[in-house]
């Protein structure tokens, strides 16, 4: 039985898959298996990952039932005793699962471990974003509540702890956000661990969840977070003010492709929460929307630290 066991959920994204289960396979760390939860692909995805004369991938092909169900179908077929997540169209650097595996030994009461991603284009050319800029650990639930800074293909997890919180949410009503509804679980009750060095390459391209809908849903994660009366003393922050940081960094990310667009978010974003145009994911925004692109890169990005 392996040490580690990868899922990766893929839909139509043969073209970036290759790439991807080469990442797993270049790995320093050998104890692993990779299971590819095939969500009704109808493109060459069987043929890609049957390409890979490697017993440790597994194709697991099912109907469409979107990402999160696809994804629990992978971690039910996992035989591991942590579970590492990879999207089709992101890649690892080969030190990867070394360090983290080491990382979460270390730290035998931390949840998971994440590392930081480094943004590509769709050539796999570095952008200037890293995400986060600082790696935190400890007890990050009240961190995690102001905003998702945990990119999917980063982290990996217990088994254990997976199981405890129940794996990805697939009754959510709009998807984009169900990886940080994840982490807020396992954050709530464990301490989480962070590798502070770029091992993820995240790719930004056309096919990436357009933004409306990760706002939509993360503003649906967090209400269904804040339907437990404790969370507020929790997590430090009240449901409004939650909403509008999140609503403020969409704004941000809304106003780095075109401005104008971004003007109704602002809006929202204040009538949700005044209070809110003093925090940090206000600031990015503001810079993205009325500043030139070179002064608001850097304001944006110590606004997602």
């Amino acid at each position: 039985m392996p040490s580690v066991s990868v899922v990766v959920a893929t839909y139509n994204q043969a073209h970036w898959l290759g790439e991807a289960i080469a990442s797993v396979r270049a790995q320093t760390y050998a104890d692993w298996e990779l299971v590819v939860a095939d969500d009704g692909s109808t493109d060459d995805t069987a043929t890609v990952v049957a390409s890979f004369a490697d017993t440790r991938v597994h194709h697991l092909p099912a109907a469409r039932a979107e990402r999160a169900a696809a994804r629990n179908r992978g971690i039910a077929a996992a035989t591991g005793e942590v579970v590492a997540f990879l999207d089709a169209d992101d890649t690892w650097r080969p030190e990867k699962l070394a360090r983290q595996m080491t990382a979460l030994a270390a730290a035998p009461e931390a949840a998971a471990c994440y590392a930081v991603a480094r943004f590509v284009d769709g050539a796999g050319r570095p952008l200037p974003v890293r995400k986060p800029v600082r790696a935190l650990s400890g007890l990050l639930f009240p961190r995690l509540v102001r905003g998702n800074f945990i990119i999917l293909a980063s982290m990996v997890v217990r088994r254990r702890c997976l199981d405890a919180v129940g794996g990805f949410d697939a009754t959510l009503p709009v998807y984009g956000c169900e990886d940080w509804d994840l982490w807020l679980r396992l954050a709530r009750r464990d301490a989480i661990v962070a590798v502070d060095d770029e091992l993820v390459h995240y790719r930004q391209h056309d096919g990436n969840t357009r933004p409306e809908q990760v706002m939509a849903s993360g503003l649906a994660v967090l209400d269904r977070l804040y339907a437990d009366r404790g969370v507020e003393r929790e997590a430090g922050i009240g449901r409004a003010a939650a909403r509008a940081r999140h609503v403020w960094y969409h704004a941000g990310i809304v106003a780095g492709r075109r401005r104008r667009a971004a003007l109704p978010l602002v809006a929202r974003a204040l009538l949700e929460h005044p209070a809110t145009l003093w925090s940090r994911p206000a600031a990015g925004a503001l810079a993205a929307v009325a500043l030139p692109r070179t002064i608001e890169r850097a304001i944006r990005g110590r606004a997602s630290a």
